[in-house]
């Protein structure tokens, strides 16, 4: 297990697979990256992370597919994902930003939103 991990110290903060994160592929697809890095490589802040609610049920896409839900999507640092791929860590630190109301909309909410 290789960690990229930030320099800021925040009390959320929280280590997570890279494989388990939906991020933008365009930065691999176009062989776009941060900059020519090699190790080390320093990152400043935690990337941000949205933590999303698989259902239970089976949910279909356009054209009947099945729907392959996502459990975390970056919202704030897709290229540092992709740079920490490319530099052959598995894991990366990260802060999830909805976490204080991840049942909102459910019968389990807080009733403050």
């Amino acid at each position: 297990m290789k960690i990229l991990k930030a320099k800021t110290s925040h009390p959320k903060k929280q280590i997570l697979p890279i494989s388990e994160l939906t991020y933008i592929k365009y930065y691999e697809d176009n062989k776009v990256y941060l900059q020519d890095l090699s190790e080390p490589f320093d990152m400043i802040e935690p990337i941000e992370i949205n933590k999303h609610i698989i259902s239970p049920n089976i949910r279909y896409g356009a054209g009947g597919k099945i729907y392959k839900e996502k459990k975390y999507t970056v919202v704030r640092g897709n290229q540092r994902v992709t740079l920490a791929k490319k530099l052959g860590y598995t894991h990366i630190e990260s802060i999830i930003i909805n976490d204080e109301h991840v049942n909102c909309g459910t019968d389990d909410c807080c009733k403050e939103c």
